[in-house]
C-alpha cells in the first residue's frame, strides 16, 4: 500500500494510541537523547513513546523483553520522523488548519465517536486536544513531505506501462462494465413449428415497439419471457469477465443505445441492449479551442480607458479585423497573446466560471462581447469543438500510479536510509 496517499490507515492507528500514560510517562527527563543536525530528540520524548509502543504491543499480545532494544528502536524511529520534519521546514511544507480539522473528523468517525468523545478520550490518554492534534499535523506532514520526496525518485518507463497493462491486474484495470438491457422470446427444449411460428411472430412485435421508438424497458415489461421482465429487463452492471458467453461478443462491440438482433441459444431467442458502459479506458471530455484577449488596467491606464479600450477591439473584430494581430498587439494575457490569444484545447470547466459561460454560448468563429471579470476585460473567440477520448491516457496513468504504489515501499526505505546517512546525527 502507498503510504503517501493511505495517511488515514495511519492516523487511525494514532487514534488507537489513546490510552492511559503511566506516571513513569509522565515525568519529564530534561537530559539529551541525540542531536540529529540543527535539532535533537529528549530523553523525556524517547521514555513517552517507549511507554505508548509498550502498551500497543501488550494489547496485541507482544512480549518484549529487551528493554534495551526496544528504547533503541525507538530512539531510532525518532530521529527518523526529526529528520523528515526538519525536511518538511526546509520545503515550507505546513498542514492547513482546514485539512487537520478533516483529518481529526475522519479519525472520530472511524472510532464511532462524535468530536467531544475524542476530546474525552484525548484527555484520559493523558493529553490535549491540542497536542493530540499536533502529534496528527506532525504524521500528515511526514507523508507530504515522503510523497514529494520519494516519488520523484521512482521512474517508471513506458514500456513498465504496456508491460502492467498486459498482465492479469492490468487487465482487470481496463476491464470495462456494462448496462445490459435484455429480452427473453422463450422457447421448449425442442419446439415445434407452431411453437417457433408463434416466437417468430412475438419478435415481430417487439422489434415494431422498438422501430416506433417505445423504450427497451417497455417492450421488455411488456414482451419478455425472463424473470426480469418486471425490470424492464435490465440486468445491471456486468463487468466484461461476468457477461454471460452469449452475450459477451456482441455486446463488446455494440455502441450505447444499440439493439441487437435476435440471437438464440436452448432457452430461446435473446435480445439486447447496451444501456451503458463504463471504466477506466472509457472516458471523453468535451473540449473548445478558443482565443483570448485580456485588457488590464495599469499604471498608464484607468479602468475607464481599459473598458474604452476592449470595446473599440470588439468594434474592430466586427468590422472583421483579425484576431490573431489584435491578440499579439494589445493583449496583455503574457501565456497566449504571442500566439496570437490561442489558449489551446480546453476541458469544460477549466477557464473561471465567467469566462466558461460566454465561451458556451459562442458558435464556431463567433467572439463574445467584452466581457469583465475581477482581472479586467477579455474578448474570447470559439474556434473548433470535438469530444476528446481520454480514457486510455487516463488507463496508463492508472496504471503508472499502480507501479509507483508497488516501488513506492522499497524506494522509502532508500530514501530514508539516505537521508539517515547524510545527517549528523549524535547518540548521547
Amino acid at each position: 500500500m502507498n503510504t503517501l496517499s493511505k495517511w488515514g490507515t495511519r492516523l487511525s492507528l494514532v487514534a488507537s494510541l489513546i490510552l492511559p500514560i503511566s506516571a513513569f510517562a509522565a515525568t519529564k527527563i530534561d537530559s539529551i537523547a541525540a542531536i540529529i543536525d540543527d535539532d535533537l530528540v529528549l530523553q523525556s520524548d524517547v521514555s513517552t513513546r517507549l511507554v505508548k509502543v509498550q502498551q500497543q504491543l501488550a494489547k496485541s499480545n507482544t512480549n518484549v523483553s529487551d528493554i534495551e532494544a526496544l528504547t533503541s528502536q525507538v530512539l531510532d524511529q525518532l530521529i527518523i520522523e526529526n529528520l523528515q520534519l526538519q525536511i518538511a521546514a526546509q520545503k515550507g511544507i505546513y498542514i492547513s488548519e482546514t485539512a487537520l480539522n478533516s483529518a481529526i473528523g475522519r479519525i472520530a468517525k472511524n472510532n464511532q465517536l462524535s468530536m467531544d468523545q475524542l476530546e474525552q478520550a484525548v484527555n484520559d490518554g493523558g493529553e490535549t486536544m491540542a497536542q493530540f492534534k499536533e502529534k496528527i499535523r506532525q504524521e500528515m506532514t511526514i507523508n507530504e513531505v515522503q510523497k514529494t520526496s520519494v516519488n520523484r525518485r521512482i521512474d517508471v518507463s513506458e514500456y513498465e506501462i504496456d508491460r502492467y497493462l498486459a498482465s492479469t491486474q492490468g487487465q482487470k484495470l481496463a476491464e470495462k462494465e456494462y448496462e445490459i438491457g435484455h429480452i427473453l422470446v422463450g422457447l421448449s427444449e425442442q419446439p415445434n413449428a407452431q411453437e417457433l411460428t408463434e416466437a417468430q411472430q412475438k419478435l415481430d412485435q417487439i422489434n415494431s415497439a422498438l422501430a416506433q421508438g417505445t423504450l427497451f424497458s417497455s417492450v421488455a415489461a411488456t414482451y419478455s419471457d425472463a424473470s426480469n421482465a418486471l425490470k424492464g429487463g435490465s440486468l445491471g452492471w456486468r463487468k466484461g469477465s461476468q457477461l454471460p458467453a452469449l452475450f459477451a461478443s456482441p455486446i463488446k462491440q455494440m455502441d450505447i443505445g444499440e439493439v441487437s438482433e435476435p440471437i438464440r441459444n436452448s432457452s430461446g431467442f435473446h435480445i439486447i441492449t447496451l444501456i451503458n458502459k463504463r471504466g477506466v479506458s472509457i472516458q471523453s471530455v468535451s473540449q473548445t479551442r478558443a482565443n483570448h484577449i485580456l485588457i488590464l488596467p495599469n499604471e498608464i491606464r484607468s479602468s475607464t480607458q481599459a473598458q474604452a479600450l476592449i470595446n473599440e477591439l470588439h468594434q474592430r473584430l466586427a468590422n472583421g479585423a483579425d484576431f490573431y494581430d489584435l491578440a499579439r498587439t494589445f493583449s496583455d494575457d503574457a501565456n497566449s497573446a504571442p500566439s496570437g490569444g490561442d489558449l489551446g484545447w480546453l476541458n469544460d470547466n477549466q477557464l473561471p466560471q465567467v469566462l466558461q459561460k460566454a465561451l458556451d454560448q459562442l458558435d464556431i468563429s463567433q467572439q463574445s462581447p467584452p466581457i469583465k471579470s475581477t482581472n479586467g476585460w477579455h474578448l474570447l473567440q470559439a474556434v473548433e469543438r470535438r469530444t476528446k477520448d481520454i480514457g486510455q491516457a487516463n488507463l496508463r496513468f492508472q496504471a503508472k500510479q499502480a507501479i509507483i504504489d508497488s516501488k513506492f515501499a522499497n524506494e522509502l526505505e532508500n530514501w530514508l536510509r539516505d537521508i539517515r546517512n547524510q545527517a549528523y546525527i549524535e547518540i548521547r
